[in-house]
């Protein structure tokens, strides 16, 4: 990506004022804490409440393009409003581009009251690890491409969490492989996000929720108080298929035995069986929210837009513009329904389960419940970071509706399809003196001085990164070379700023 002094000034002079920011999920034992409003009060359990988004689906991810399913901003106003009216907290990205520019639609979310989940993988050759050549494919250009997109989204406060991996262990072949792997993931990513970013932002793994792997992927996972442990888990279940299924024919009840006493927090990451359409989603208030309560933080619905697999809640035409469907309706009822409790961070129990190896063989002979890890090829992007300036940002929402149009179940347009912005869920105005999410001034004479100080940096090396394009392996020395030479450039605009 070329950087220029133009392009970094036009993106400010656009967008110039820093907004007011929802407050940052945490974690404690087993739940999601939201924090209070003032420093005084008490802050309270967050259940996720979501769908899964990724509207054009994994195939629809192309890096030339020069865009996601997070840089259009009249999308995103056009599906924050849908997003509002189902009735979300919470919404999970598969894919993203960690160098396109995601401020508007993160700050629409965020306006919105709506916290996101990233996957930090692509479906692209070397942008994930390979289940079937996990040390092969853990490599130094697999992991730029994971703190790429960290450094890309730390910025902004409604990042509930990153996915290390999505169902990377899901038969007896890769569990036998994957685990180690996948935890010193996990643990890569904790520590540049400790080394990189202002704040802690929680890593967990999507499960498969294959019977035989269930529990033994969860024990290797949770255990442990190092930073190769999941700060949650995410479980991928279709068991419970409304109009079919109750409690009991579900396995609603196994699955509440297997992970009661979870020493991190649980949701499901993937569930809403489609066996039978429209769906009726009793599984939302009979089952996630009511029977699974009390070891489980809610779930995200697969998925937002109807693609090929027919999981839909709603159809987008090859306008832009978005059609709501039966499905949308009833889990919109199901939402609706939820009558969660109330609980307070101080009743929430912090529990600390050892890691052993041999108790969890006991459970899959084939797992390999190794904590002897793979060391990290990563160690300078731990010290001087990604080399990724595509460092996102909450900005002013000054417009609130899409100029796409939105059509109910029944057929007729949605009128004044306006996004609520809800002040109260929103801190970190201008005014505030203690701001916890610090972003960069916007202001034109330091961004024109920073991206003077850019453009120097990378004029006056640009040989060395030239002459580095001969050497070449995994990754390639030039790739080396202009990544670090990039974060030189980060560390001259810190001093500008």
């Amino acid at each position: 990506m070329k950087v220029t002094k133009t392009s970094i000034l036009t993106g400010v002079l656009t967008f110039s004022q820093l907004t007011s920011a929802l407050l940052p999920i945490e974690v404690k034992g087993d739940r999601f804490i939201r924090p209070a409003l003032k420093a005084s009060d008490e802050g309270e359990v967050f259940n996720i409440i979501g769908v899964d988004y990724q509207p054009g689906g994994a195939s629809g991810y192309d890096p030339k393009s020069n865009k996601d399913v997070l840089s259009d901003a009249d999308v995103c106003l056009r599906d924050a409003y849908v997003l509002q009216k189902l009735g979300v907290n919470t919404i999970r990205i598969y894919t993203a581009n960690p160098s396109v520019n995601h401020d508007e639609c993160m700050s629409i979310l965020n306006a919105a009251g709506i916290y996101v989940i990233l996957d930090v993988n692509s479906a692209l050759p070397n942008e994930s690890l390979n289940r079937n050549d996990p040390k092969s494919s853990y490599n130094e250009h697999y992991l730029w491409r994971v703190f790429s997109l960290i450094d890309a989204f730390k910025g902004y406060p409604n990042v509930l969490g990153f996915f290390a991996g999505n169902e990377v262990i899901n038969d007896d072949s890769s569990a036998k492989s994957v685990p180690p792997y996948m935890r010193a993931v996990i643990r890569d990513m904790k520590e540049f996000i400790a080394k990189n970013a202002k704040r802690t932002i929680p890593v967990g793994y999507s499960a498969a929720d294959d019977g035989k792997l269930r529990e033994a992927a969860w024990d290797y996972f949770q255990c442990g108080d190092d930073t190769s442990r999941a700060d949650f888990y995410g479980l991928n279940s279709y068991d419970w298929c409304s109009g079919r299924d109750d409690w009991s024919t579900s396995g609603y009840g196994l699955i509440n035995s297997t992970f009661a006493g979870s020493a991190i927090p649980l949701f499901m990451s993937e569930y809403g069986c489609n066996i039978n359409r429209p769906r009726t989603f009793d599984e939302v208030d009979q089952g996630l929210y009511s029977g699974l309560e009390s070891v489980f933080s809610g779930g995200l619905i697969y998925e937002y837009s109807d693609e090929s697999n027919d999981y839909g809640l709603v159809t987008i035409d090859s306008d832009g513009n978005v059609n709501m469907l039966k499905d949308f309706d009833n889990l919109q009822k199901a939402y609706a329904n939820l009558n969660l409790p109330v609980i307070k961070e101080s009743d929430v129990v912090v529990r600390n389960v050892s890691c052993d190896a041999s108790a969890i063989k006991k459970i899959d002979s084939n797992f390999n419940a190794d904590f002897d890890l793979p060391d990290t090829p990563a160690d300078d992007m731990y010290k001087y970071g990604s080399g990724n300036l595509n460092y996102g940002q909450i900005l002013s929402v000054n417009n609130t509706q899409s100029k796409y149009k939105i059509y109910d179940s029944n057929g007729d347009e949605v009128k004044s399809a306006t996004i609520t912005i809800k002040e109260d869920n929103l801190i970190n105005s201008l005014s505030s003196s203690e701001n916890k999410n610090k972003a960069i001034s916007t202001s034109a004479s330091k961004s024109e001085a920073a991206a003077t100080a850019t453009t120097s940096v990378i004029t006056s090396t640009a040989s060395a990164a030239s002459s580095a394009k001969s050497s070449s392996a995994g990754i390639s020395g030039a790739h080396l070379s202009i990544s670090l030479l990039v974060a030189a450039a980060v560390g001259v605009i810190a001093g500008v700023l």
